[in-house]
């Protein structure tokens, strides 16, 4: 039985500590990624990291340490810095000098991500075993896997905290494992694997999530800069030129490799510019704008030619349609959505329905409607004020009020209390009349309907038996 799958109960985080115990009575996957688990020192930083290890095809592999940039500034590796790493439980100590041409530093596109990597030399002399390698799979179907995070926060010490991967948001991950506030820079592993999908940002013992970066957009954007020779890039300042399609739209931009990467801008037939920002290996990846042919258009983050990440969707007219997450070219996350009558939508989104918690708003600011949602339509609990002033606060389902719930009149007194069916009442309930009178018994499609009592407002008993339709049934 693995480390790992000791766990029973997932409200539980398992820690365990292996420092003490000899390495081949470990699992073998735990034993591997121990020693790779490295201890940084900079100047006055201290931090952890990892060593990866990425596999080209039909040539040499190429070696990284990677860790966040906040364990690393970005200062001290543009002043080229010694770093001191140590790995194999503390026992090796290597010096790495960052005044080298050929180190790979943070230079692998525009890419938004907390993450810096340093190419390991040959001269550096760290043993290759210890590297590992990068999960290469589709992101998408990480969301509510297994996880575990190798940590040394203190000393020589080592543990292993487990969780589940709650959320996937642009090049982040979140997580409910467990972590220490000295952990940062750690490697995040799928359970039972050595394939590390990310490194761990931020996070603490006491939040219900922490998050992490993934390796993935950085381990793409390495192959792709590096696709002829590593570490030699192509000059794009004299690299631009026009390449025009068979539709009649054009490209001017830089390439590499024969595929459009880097910065750019796609022209449609007429001249006007359908997309401007970021591209990879050929397709919209990073930030940018889309224009489309109705006259809306798109500024945010994109991957894989998709609207991925942070956005705003523009309606022609300039002002703000969408203003929020992206997934795969759809609402997803949270969002603002504003439509054209000045109503709008603040909430959660999936598949580019309202989803979940949200709050919808007439157009002068007022709430329409706070509560559940269900692919667009409220279902769950929540509370509708009418423009007339009355509300009502209880179940919805399908759009409508179903379940149980009490309608107000304006000044907040009760205006009935009980059973809804579809937006009527219906089953039992109690109904108060403006002059105080009220009734309490059964109902059918929102008309009095079976036994019930009518009362004066002073409790007396006005009527008692049978209603039909609303009347008395004497």
């Amino acid at each position: 039985m693995g480390i790992c799958d000791s766990i029973n109960d997932k409200t539980r985080i398992n820690e365990v500590e292996i420092s003490n115990s000899p390495l081949n009575k470990v699992d073998r996957w735990i034993s591997y990624i121990s020693p790779s688990i490295c201890k940084i020192k900079c100047l006055n930083k201290k931090g952890t990291g990892c060593l990866i290890k990425l596999k080209k095809t039909n040539e040499e592999d190429l070696y990284f340490l990677m860790t966040n940039e906040h364990v690393i500034a970005r200062n001290i590796v543009e002043a080229k810095e010694k770093i001191n790493i140590s790995y194999d439980f503390g026992e090796k100590e290597k010096e790495i000098d960052l005044n080298k041409d050929k180190r790979f530093i943070k230079d692998y596109m525009d890419i938004n991500i907390d993450i810096i990597i340093i190419q390991i030399l040959e001269e550096d002399n760290i043993d290759k075993k210890y590297f590992l390698l990068p999960y290469m799979g589709e992101i998408s179907n990480l969301k509510g896997k297994r996880i575990c995070i190798a940590q040394i926060p203190k000393g020589k010490e080592l543990f292993f905290s487990e969780g589940d991967i709650t959320k996937i948001q642009n090049y982040e991950l979140a997580y409910d494992a467990t972590t220490d506030k000295g952990s940062s820079g750690s490697p995040i592993f799928l359970k039972n694997t050595t394939e590390v999908i990310g490194i761990h940002k931020q996070g603490n013992t006491s939040k219900p999530e922490n998050y992490g970066n993934f390796l993935f957009p950085i381990i793409q954007s390495i192959k792709l800069n590096n696709e002829n020779e590593y570490n030699k890039k192509e000059d794009y300042n004299t690299n631009k030129r026009k390449f025009i399609y068979e539709n009649g739209d054009y490209y001017i931009g830089e390439w590499l490799n024969g595929l459009r990467h880097g910065k750019g801008k796609l022209y449609y037939e007429n001249g006007n510019i359908k997309y401007e920002g970021n591209f990879i290996k050929d397709k919209f990846e990073g930030k940018g704008q889309y224009n489309f042919e109705n006259g809306e258009y798109y500024i945010g983050e994109w991957l894989n030619d998709q609207r991925h990440g942070r956005g705003k969707l523009y309606y022609k007219n300039c002002n703000i349609k969408y203003d929020g997450d992206f997934i795969k070219d759809k609402f997803e996350g949270e969002g603002q959505y504003i439509w054209e009558n000045g109503e709008y939508y603040i909430g959660n989104w999936l598949n580019n329905l309202k989803h979940g918690k949200g709050i919808l708003y007439y157009k002068n600011g007022n709430i329409k409607y706070d509560g559940d949602f269900i692919k667009d339509k409220a279902e769950g609990k929540g509370k509708y004020i009418k423009e007339n002033g009355e509300y009502y606060i209880g179940e919805w389902e399908n759009g409508l009020m179903h379940g149980k719930g009490t309608l107000f009149y304006k000044d907040d007194n009760i205006k009935y209390e009980g059973d809804f069916v579809e937006d009527k009442f219906e089953g039992n309930g109690k109904y108060i009349f403006q002059n105080g009178n009220y009734y309490v018994g059964q109902w059918l499609n929102g008309l009095r309907n079976g036994e019930g009592t009518y009362y004066y407002k002073d409790g007396s008993i006005k009527y008692q038996g049978n209603f039909i339709n609303d009347k008395y049934c004497k």
